[in-house]
């Protein structure tokens, strides 16, 4: 007779309704996505072109970027790393239309034997950070 009497009340029990059960899928998306954002750390790259001067790369650099090619000495060359060093910055300021400043900039890259004005595609790390200050920093 119990046994009857717990199905009966299973029975009539309500259920949730399919808004409840979409909320809770939605926070757990919503909680993922935060995790993610604020635990992914991101390498940014400054990426530019480079000519092949005398055994020296030479690079046109905007004046707020030389901080990056200081602070490293490792850089990527059409998909190979390479280590190198500052061999010496143009003295001279380069203005464009936009009035962006630049400056040359001269690498001593170990293992770089290709012809005079060979042109590569550079990559240098710039800084790790997580992905959301790189997100809010550009929206």
């Amino acid at each position: 007779m119990n046994d009857i009497l717990d199905i009966e009340i299973i029975l009539k029990r309500k259920k949730y309704s399919s808004i409840y059960n979409v909320g809770i899928i939605l926070i757990i998306i919503f909680l993922i996505i935060v995790y993610i954002l604020f635990t992914y750390q991101y390498q940014t790259y400054y990426i530019s072109k480079g000519k092949v001067l005398d055994n020296k790369l030479e690079l046109i650099v905007d004046v707020n970027d030389i901080k990056y090619i200081k602070n490293n000495s490792l850089i990527k060359l059409d998909d190979t790393y390479y280590n190198y060093s500052i061999e010496k910055i143009g003295e001279e300021l380069i203005i464009d239309n936009l009035y962006n400043n630049y400056q040359y900039v001269y690498l001593e890259v170990d293992g770089l034997k290709e012809k005079d004005n060979y042109v590569y595609q550079i990559k240098i790390p710039k800084e790790k950070q997580i992905l959301a200050k790189y997100l809010k920093k550009y929206f």
